[in-house]
């Protein structure tokens, strides 16, 4: 991939499958920092603050990426309901200065994370791109 905008694409032309694996690797690889950072929640607020950031990126959670969150999570619609009403704008900032903490390699995870949840409904918007810039960066 040569551009930041073929990484999309090419998110983007996976299929739900694959990008629920990714999703679940990536959660897996980012938990012990999350935990690392928020001991007291064992890892879960930092983790639903970065997928609630993706979520809040561009202010609405389609059918699908309601789908793909409980298939990531394991978790029920009322569960994500639930999830969903937590979120606040502050929670981009707190994923911000948690990614600027990680190393390079993790801040690629947080990203894969985002990019796999963003994707899940065939397209990313102005504002999802604007959230994966700031993580990587």
């Amino acid at each position: 991939m040569n551009t930041f905008e073929d990484l999309l694409q090419y998110y983007v032309n996976l299929d739900f499958d694959q990008l629920v694996a990714r999703a679940k690797n990536a959660v897996e690889a980012v938990m012990p920092d999350c935990k690392r950072v928020d001991p007291e929640n064992n890892g879960y607020f930092m983790l639903c603050s970065i997928i609630l950031s993706a979520v809040g990126a561009d202010g609405k959670l389609t059918p699908l990426e309601d789908e793909f969150l409980r298939e990531v999570m394991g978790i029920d619609r009322e569960t994500t309901d639930k999830l969903i009403q937590l979120y606040t704008p502050e929670m981009v900032d707190t994923v911000n200065d948690f990614a600027d903490k990680l190393s390079r390699q993790n801040k690629i995870n947080t990203a894969t994370l985002l990019l796999a949840f963003l994707s899940c409904d065939e397209k990313i918007s102005p504002e999802e791109t604007g959230l994966i810039k700031k993580i990587i960066d």
